[in-house]
């Protein structure tokens, strides 16, 4: 694969999407490809409903970008949604006889340190920390920040992330089997709150709902890391199949109505009427508003609870004043949406997707967030990097 281009693997819970992409001119991306196939998908309780069929999807979404690409693909970055992972936070504390400099081994250390304390089940696939200090109390959101300065002791709020080992050796024996002879995990959710937020939003707990097909996950964000997160089944998926029970019509039918559908508004009249392009086919469309905010209340229950649960008390519930960020296919799809999930929350909400031409939408987040990740960690994995920040050059973390 040519140098400077990244495949990435995005594995949302109805669909696979493969991007061959590299960095743009001004934050942007040059995208040398990209395929996106759906599969049969994924809940919180059971993983992926037919293995065959997500295999299926990979193996199709692969293989027509290599048709299309001249190189070789054979390393892949491969985005682990949040229903396959689980966060770990630990404060942990390197002490040193003297004072010394911090350096780029001194973090890694304190990484290190810090998780071989934990018993945790499952692959750690990825290390952030929430902030660092040197003992004076003063938080540093970068360890850029840190190198160089003097200290008898570093301390560290750090975020370890764990992949079920299943969904771990599964996914790497797919890709050893399509051809790629590296193979690096990211937890999706850690992208997008590094691509979607800014650090200084970062800096003052951030919110990330990120709404998909068959999966929604709540995120908290302090810093460089996820202080909580949590995954339920329910999506956009959830109000498909309720439309399609209610007035027992087939799932294009059913997409067709969500399509058009808008519950932005407030009641609307009885007597108004959805009806299909053909005109042999019509429902209320208060009776399908009724519907689509009946699964998102439902949605919005599970958000309520866990704000509940880790934000009960008053001196946490001040954290919680800031908007909530929304994302995922599933809040693109439905008009209205937004809205509806503030008012039940009774919070302030806002959209947030990559500031992109055309992949400017919800819907994208996800991919484009990986392959920022993805760039940077190569960077990281570069050899000239490596030898750059040996002889004290700063380094991105």
């Amino acid at each position: 694969m040519r140098n400077e281009s990244v495949a990435i693997l995005d594995i949302r819970s109805n669909e696979v999407a493969f991007l061959l992409g590299s960095k743009g001119v001004n934050e942007t991306f040059v995208f040398r490809g990209t395929h996106t196939e759906q599969y049969e998908g994924f809940s919180v309780a059971d993983g992926f409903f037919d293995e065959e069929s997500f295999r299926r999807a990979v193996s199709v979404s692969v293989t027509s970008v290599r048709q299309n690409y001249e190189g070789a693909i054979d390393e892949v970055y491969i985005g682990v949604p949040s229903a396959f992972v689980s966060i770990l936070t630990k404060g942990h504390t390197n002490s040193y006889p003297s004072k010394r400099k911090i350096s780029p081994q001194d973090i890694e250390t304190l990484y290190e340190s810090g998780l071989n304390e934990l018993l945790a089940q499952g692959q750690c696939i990825r290390r952030s920390a929430m902030y660092f200090t040197l003992g004076d109390n003063r938080k540093y959101f970068t360890a850029n920040d840190l190198y160089g300065v003097p200290t008898t002791m570093l301390k560290g709020a750090l975020c370890y992330y764990f992949v079920k080992d299943e969904f771990y050796e599964k996914i790497a024996a797919l890709a050893t089997d399509l051809g790629f002879s590296k193979i690096y995990f990211i937890p999706s959710t850690v992208a997008q709150a590094e691509y979607l937020f800014s650090q200084k939003k970062r800096e003052g707990y951030a919110f990330l709902l990120d709404i998909g097909f068959l999966t929604t996950s709540i995120s908290v964000i302090y810093g460089n890391g996820i202080v909580h997160e949590e995954t339920f089944d329910c999506g956009v998926g959830e109000i498909l199949a309720a439309i399609a029970t209610q007035f027992n019509v087939e799932y294009d039918i059913a997409e067709e109505i969500l399509k058009t559908a808008n519950i932005s508004g407030g009641t609307v009249d009885k007597r108004l009427m959805w009806t299909n392009e053909q005109e042999d086919v019509s429902f209320p469309i208060q009776t399908i508003n009724d519907i689509i905010k009946y699964v998102l209340d439902g949605l919005c229950e599970n958000v309520e609870r866990f704000f509940g649960k880790y934000y009960h008390d008053k001196v946490t519930t001040g954290l919680t004043v800031n908007p909530i960020g929304i994302t995922g296919e599933g809040i693109a799809f439905v008009k209205g949406a937004t809205e509806h999930v503030s008012r039940r929350l009774n919070r302030l909400t806002e959209i947030v997707f990559p500031d992109l031409p055309y992949y400017d939408k919800p819907t994208f987040s996800s991919r484009i967030s990986l392959l920022s990740a993805a760039l940077s960690e190569r960077e990281k994995h570069n050899w000239l990097y490596k030898i750059f920040n040996y002889f004290g050059g700063k380094r991105k973390w």
